[in-house]
């Protein structure tokens, strides 16, 4: 009974190395199919974020701050906006400016007034565009 496990532990053995030689030639023969699959689901990812944000941006032109009820539902998709753009270090980084702004009206409402969300939500609206486009930029570069 040794014996047969002896063999059979030596045969797995064997076949283990070969499929590890065979993964590490596939990975170095195939790197840039490989790399491009990962860029790829990666762009997708931040595309669904970006498309994310685009909506919570628009739900805010739903909603006018002259009403305190409709002035609440704006300060709670703020609140959202803000904790997607801080939960995502790409986004912290294009978006620190608009992400102060954010805070300040979460944190003081009164500040916030009908003008001054027009401006946000197009400033919002331009930045993640221009994010947009630069993803876009990236994605045609590296092909």
């Amino acid at each position: 009974m040794a014996e047969i496990n002896y063999w059979v532990t030596f045969i797995s053995r064997i076949f283990a190395m070969t499929a590890s030689g065979i993964a590490i030639y596939v990975f170095f023969v195939n790197r840039e199919k490989i790399s491009s699959a990962i860029l790829f689901v990666l762009n997708y990812s931040k595309q669904i974020t970006l498309t994310e944000l685009k909506y919570k941006i628009e739900r805010l032109n739903d909603y006018t701050t002259n009403d305190v009820s409709q002035k609440e539902e704006v300060i709670n998709i703020l609140a959202e906006i803000e904790g997607q753009v801080l939960g995502n270090e790409m986004l912290n980084e294009e978006l620190e400016n608009q992400t102060k702004k954010i805070n300040t009206y979460i944190n003081n409402n009164k500040l916030l007034t009908e003008p001054m969300k027009r401006s946000l939500v197009s400033e919002l609206r331009e930045s993640v565009r221009n994010i947009d486009v630069s993803n876009y930029n990236n994605i045609v570069k590296k092909k």
